[in-house]
């Protein structure tokens, strides 16, 4: 508060990231990624690429914040930097796309913000077609006041022309991806993690054909092979 975006990106670097480190090391806390809203008004490129190769510096992955009001470049920064993946993404350019494509640099979209902000849509058959790995979020916050992936995924196939296998796959082995976690969660393998919901439908396309009401379609939530959700209709 009260600093310019070269004044906060300066203490960021200077103190911040380094009081991070010390409380990494001494097993305070525990962070995985780092991330910059890079945009017009809050960090520009410039400040972006800064914070973002410190933070690399130190071993946290780039996961960040990119193209979502105004076209910035960020997706070329992103692949440029070796992202692991960059959010929004709704006036990412071309070259952005092809550019995270060779970086194997997930594609983070959030139809929800899309939609509450009436933003165009993320080209998401762009990426797809250019072979992004593209993920699918809720962007919860204040603004995208939304739990329900069922929900992100019923607007990603209406509003960004993914098919429902496409939105499927974003929303969970890629979503795994785009945190660094694939290989541990995202799909239901021998040796992952498992976390799963079981329906009460014969096709698993309910999920995301079904626009609303998913509290009466899901039975069971499990995490980490143990149900933590049952649904009163349902016994064990």
């Amino acid at each position: 508060r009260g600093k310019t975006a070269t004044e906060a990106t300066d203490d960021i670097i200077s103190n911040h990231l380094p009081k991070l480190k010390e409380l990494q090391l001494s097993g305070e806390i525990h962070v995985n990624n780092i991330d910059v809203f890079c945009e017009k008004g809050v960090f520009d490129l410039d400040s972006t690429r800064r914070i973002l190769q410190a933070g690399k510096d130190i071993g946290l992955q780039i996961n960040f914040h990119g193209d979502e009001l105004h076209p910035m470049k960020s997706a070329e920064l992103g692949a440029e930097l070796g992202a692991r993946a960059i959010s929004h993404l709704e006036e990412v350019s071309d070259e952005g796309i092809t550019a995270m494509a060779r970086a194997k640099c997930a594609a983070v979209l959030l139809p929800t913000t899309a939609y509450m902000l009436r933003l165009k849509q993320p080209r998401a058959r762009k990426m797809l077609e250019e072979g992004v790995i593209v993920a699918l979020g809720s962007d919860f916050n204040p603004n995208a006041y939304c739990f329900s992936m069922p929900m992100v995924m019923h607007l990603a196939c209406v509003n960004m022309k993914m098919s429902m296998n496409e939105a499927l796959a974003a929303a969970t082995i890629n979503a795994a991806y785009a945190l660094g976690k694939s290989d541990t969660h995202g799909s239901i393998e021998t040796g992952k993690q498992g976390d799963l919901v079981i329906i009460n439908s014969s096709r698993w396309e309910h999920l995301i054909y079904q626009f609303g009401g998913h509290e009466a379609l899901i039975d069971y939530v499990i995490v980490k092979g143990k149900v933590v959700y049952q649904n009163e209709r349902c016994g064990i």
